[in-house]
């Protein structure tokens, strides 16, 4: 026992060891929108158009497999339609209002206009029987909904009738509800099934639709607005050890980056040790000084062409092409400057 407790206690602090000899910190970074919408900053949102059913899309009654005890009547309505319709509006809406560069307006102050349509819905719903062990008498019923959604919608720019954007959005999903039970009665000595809930009809297919439509929220914001994502990087390791660099990473992860970004380069002029330029390289990042940054990284690999300062150099490039596609995007019509820089950036220079 003593023995696998001294174990333990060295895997620890071998763990420990490997855990502390790396230190780091986020990044936040912008990312360029899918679309293009020509500087559009105010946005208003058309009703969505509804989807007509042909026919009704279930049966009245949810049939239960052999037992009439479990017979459900249906929660559809000929509202969900329309129900669906209005809750795709409003998700348009939330898709705007969570950007941090686009303003919800009215189609009097707007420069583009989203309009919308649900272009197919579709329900099932079914009993189904499952056991856990096949020579079980005992039986457990379900009720399974499945939904399906797809949403168009078309970004307009008011003044010119040009369509920005366009873009279908499907998807589906199911949901399970326990209805009913098939269990031994020692009172009557044989199987009797017991209704499990006490809902008279199955439930709604709304909320369904909603969970389907929150998703393409998250996505639609996403293109139709820059936005920003946090990533993590992780320092050089301090190995071999240097006790001076061990006194700048303390304050790394105190979070006093622009102390350390001095201390590092300060250290990498006087040593030459890539190490400490690459650190200082990535917190100019950090800081939001992409220029700095590139400079500095590019300097360490000129001397030092090892892959992983390759991979920080072109990450940060990446980054700042990022920025000047989103400033672009935002300022709609803007001096030669940036437009030469869209260009390159189309061109792949």
């Amino acid at each position: 026992m003593k023995k696998s407790r001294m174990i333990i206690g060295v895997i620890a602090l071998f763990v420990l060891g490997l855990s502390s000899c790396v230190s780091g910190f986020s990044i936040t970074r912008q990312v360029p929108a899918t679309a293009d919408l020509h500087g559009a900053r105010v946005i208003s949102v058309e009703p969505t158009r509804s989807f007509i059913f042909p026919r009704r899309p279930v049966a009245m009654w949810v049939e239960g497999p052999g037992d009439e005890e479990l017979t459900i009547a249906s929660g559809y309505t000929t509202a969900l339609s329309q129900s669906v319709a209005q809750a795709a509006t409003y998700s348009l809406q939330q898709a705007v209002r969570s950007t941090n560069h686009l303003s919800l307006g009215t189609s009097f102050s707007a420069d583009a206009v989203i309009k919308s349509e649900i272009t197919f819905l579709d329900l099932t719903e079914t009993l189904v029987e499952r056991s856990d062990d096949e020579a079980n008498e005992e039986r457990s019923y379900y009720l399974v909904q499945s939904a399906t959604l797809a949403l168009t919608i078309q970004v307009i720019e008011i003044q010119s009738g040009i369509i920005l954007h366009s873009a279908t959005y499907v998807d589906k999903v199911t949901q399970e509800t326990l209805v009913g039970s098939r269990i031994f009665s020692e009172a009557l000595g044989t199987y009797t099934i017991v209704r499990r809930g006490l809902f008279a009809r199955t439930p709604s297919f709304l909320p369904m639709y909603e969970q389907i439509l929150s998703s393409f929220e998250r996505r639609i914001a996403g293109e139709i607005a820059p936005s920003t994502i946090t990533e993590w990087v992780s320092l050089a390791s301090n190995r071999p050890k240097d006790k001076v660099a061990a006194e700048i990473y303390k304050l790394v992860d105190r979070g006093e980056y622009r102390l350390a970004n001095r201390q590092f380069l300060a250290l990498y002029r006087q040593s030459g040790d890539w190490r400490w330029g690459y650190n200082a390289a990535l917190l100019y990042h950090g800081l939001g000084e992409l220029d700095e940054a590139i400079a500095l990284m590019s300097e360490v690999y000129e001397h030092y062409p090892m892959n992983e300062i390759y991979k920080a150099l072109n990450r940060m490039k990446s980054a700042q092409r990022d920025e000047q596609k989103v400033h672009m995007q935002l300022c709609g019509e803007c001096d030669e400057e940036y437009t030469l820089i869209t260009q390159l950036y189309t061109e792949g220079r």
